[in-house]
């Protein structure tokens, strides 16, 4: 059904961005760029548009069939956006191997900038972004690139030097580029200038970016200089494109000469100066004794921490404040490690972590060595930890289990369908306790290869987290092979473009860091033994962080990511969690491995039946059913649907004349993993030398 075209108002949209550079219209006409499967084509993977207030722009979205049977879709669009976009037809069926499309107009009948998706659903399922920017002249400001300067020191004295930081942010996604700056000192003028040939200092460098940067930049300033205010000017130039910043500060005098209302020296007032001083001796020495009561100490800007958003999630609240303390969850796709001794509080921490994802939609894949992960699918009623949720503002209703299910691995060697476990909102995790401790290196690599074999499209968003507990078992001088330990690495390097985020749990961090630390992006530090991690934290934090760390109580930890707190660690009091934090019983997850097992094989079984076109509609709704008791852990339930399936299945066998096939653990030959270790190896090397190129022709220039 079209859709009625939405009632033109014009309403003036202030766009409030990070940065603006002007582009001709053409620029931002998105290029055609198809979405390709094995088993469809789409003429569209994204549509972003410019035009004029008034004007309206068809786009045919061009689906081809490349299935043997008949495919049927339907339409929907979501998000600002859909007030303002029709299409000819809510529906369409596609025989096998045709071409059919849906006309999208897009109607420009307000200023602004309208998002959203187009969503194709039903033997096809996408998201396809949309992007509408209104606009009353030909030339529009576009978000490309975020550049903002800060004045470390807002007054300096002539002869002294000016402090001063420049932060740039990508807003490309994964293609970097070169980044032209050119700095100037000038006097305030209009607004609007750049560059006002007052200045007294000019300074270019080029550099190259990926993501994200800070410089931190020094001058000294001439003694020439007057007094007054001054602008430290940026201006940031790439593909042929600018935006530009500043940032004020003053230049005085130096304190000796100044002369208090035009008259009486300041050093004449110093005497004055320091007795006033003595008196409020009393009370800084007052204040740094409360200082030193603190527990956790830390260079903290609440201002500069994530905020409550529709893709951040609570994790509890600063540690000694009652401030929520947020997390921006696809921060997670560019990778975690979290560290800390038995009993700190680790694991917690990561689950408050999983649980929030887990509510926000995102797909999770658990290697648990220990089973303490196989709680996630029971509601919590621990006592103590239900007595904590009030001062974290929870309720005990809030208590909750999540939806997944448990899946024993008994060889290291099984190959795990990634895909076929990638459910949004949704939970599996795989018991690997009763395997021997070096089965982890196996298993590792074969989870990585697994994912590369997945052919996932690549997403801005994350989509899926993978947890490898007790990770540091990869180390040599834990018992590893050290095979692993690359692959992981290398799934660092290339699965963030997938929307797949890495969480790995250890003992220990000094030993990740030469290897892959420079791929991941968030740490999370709890209270350690390990000297190594010890030293580490003095060396780079100061020794008033790892005296807060020593001191952390279970349950907090220090989180650095170089997205919050311009980089710098804070430390975060992690909320109880949701689901019950204890394991399952034995019992309980052979019961789970027993049914997973038999239900796999009644699918495989109707599967088979289904080749021989045997109407299995009904025992495929059964087997749903049947599936979903076994993720409640409803085994009895599970019994009453095998009573019915299981003789169905007998005779539609019977009545056909044949004998099914079983179904069998596919397991990865030792010839591969040793090509995907190889594979890995030459990756590595690889990037060690362009990197090593890389620095050498920076040195030449």
């Amino acid at each position: 059904m079209k859709k009625t075209k939405p009632t033109a108002t014009t309403t003036l949209i202030t766009i409030a961005i990070l940065a603006t550079i002007i582009l001709p219209a053409t620029a931002l006409q998105a290029t055609a760029q198809p979405i390709e499967t094995d088993s469809y084509r789409i003429s569209e993977k994204t549509i972003l548009h410019r035009t004029k207030i008034g004007e309206f722009k068809e786009f045919p979205l061009i689906i081809s069939n490349h299935k043997q049977g008949k495919t049927y879709v339907t339409i929907s669009v979501e998000g600002n956006i859909s007030n303002l976009t029709t299409y000819d037809k809510a529906s369409l069926a596609l025989d096998p191997s045709a071409i059919g499309n849906f006309t999208i107009t897009l109607y420009a009948d307000s200023i602004g900038m309208y998002n959203g998706t187009i969503n194709i659903e039903g033997d096809i399922n996408e998201r396809i972004p949309i992007t509408l920017i209104v606009a009353d002249t030909t030339i529009l400001p576009v978000n490309a690139l975020s550049l903002t300067a800060d004045v470390l020191t807002e007054k300096v004295d002539t002869g002294n030097k000016l402090k001063f930081k420049v932060d740039l942010q990508n807003f490309l996604g994964e293609k970097g580029y070169e980044v032209t700056l050119r700095y100037s000192i000038d006097k305030p003028g209009d607004k609007n200038t750049y560059l006002q040939n007052k200045s007294f200092f000019e300074e270019t460098e080029t550099i190259e970016l990926q993501n994200s940067i800070s410089l931190f930049k020094e001058l000294t300033i001439p003694e020439f200089v007057k007094t007054g205010e001054y602008l430290i000017n940026v201006k940031a130039e790439y593909l042929g494109l600018a935006v530009y910043t500043n940032a004020r500060f003053r230049v005085t005098e130096s304190a000796l000469d100044y002369q208090v209302f035009g008259v009486i020296p300041l050093r004449y007032l110093i005497l004055g100066i320091s007795l006033t001083a003595a008196g409020a001796g009393g009370f800084i020495l007052y204040k740094r004794r409360m200082e030193k009561k603190k527990r956790y100490k830390s260079n903290l800007n609440t201002s500069l921490l994530p905020k409550a958003s529709a893709r951040s999630g609570l994790i509890g609240k600063l540690a000694e404040k009652n401030t929520k303390a947020y997390f921006d969850l696809d921060q997670l796709q560019t990778h975690t490690i979290v560290a800390g001794s038995t009993g700190g509080g680790k694991t917690v921490s990561v689950k408050v972590l999983i649980e929030e994802a887990l509510l926000k939609g995102i797909a999770v894949i658990v290697f648990d060595p220990t089973a303490q992960w196989t709680g996630m699918l029971r509601r919590n009623q621990d006592k103590k930890m239900l007595a904590m949720y009030e001062s974290f503002g929870l309720k005990k209703n809030d208590a909750r289990a999540f939806n997944g299910n448990i899946r024993r691995i008994n060889d290291a060697k099984e190959i795990v369908d990634i895909k076929k476990f990638m459910k949004p909102g949704e939970i599996t995790v795989f018991t690997i306790h009763r395997l021997d401790p070096q089965a982890i290196d196996i298993i590792v690599a074969n989870t990585i290869r697994q994912v590369f074999k997945s052919n996932f499209p690549e997403s801005k968003e994350l989509k899926l987290i993978i947890v490898f507990d007790e990770i540091h078992r990869l180390l040599p001088k834990f018992g590893g092979t050290g095979q692993g330990f690359i692959q992981v690495e290398r799934g660092a390097r290339e699965f963030r473009k997938w929307g797949v985020g890495l969480m790995l749990i250890s003992q220990v961090l000094t030993d990740f860091i030469g290897e892959i630390k420079a791929n991941i992006n968030t740490e999370i530090q709890m209270r350690t033994r390990d000297q190594g991690d010890l030293d580490r934290i003095k060396n780079k934090y100061g020794s008033y962080m790892l005296q807060s760390l020593l001191k952390a109580s279970t349950g907090t930890g220090m989180i650095q990511n170089s997205a919050y707190n311009n980089g710098d660690p804070y430390f975060v009091s992690f909320r109880p969690l949701l689901h019950e934090h204890a394991r399952l019983s034995d019992e309980e997850l052979d019961s789970y491995d027993k049914y997973n097992n038999i239900l796999d094989d009644i699918e495989y079984q109707i599967e088979q039946l289904d080749g021989f076109k045997v109407d299995v509609f009904d025992m495929k709704l059964e087997l749903k059913m049947a599936t979903d008791k076994v993720k409640a852990g409803s085994f009895n339930m599970v019994e009453i649907y095998l009573e019915s399936l299981q003789p169905r299945l007998k005779n539609e066998w019977t009545r056909l004349g044949k004998t099914p096939k079983k179904k069998t653990v596919e397991l990865i030959e030792e010839e591969e993993l040793k090509k995907e270790y190889e594979q890995a190896q030459a990756a590595k090397k690889k990037m060690e030398e362009e990197a090593q190129k890389k620095g050498e022709q920076a040195q030449q220039k």
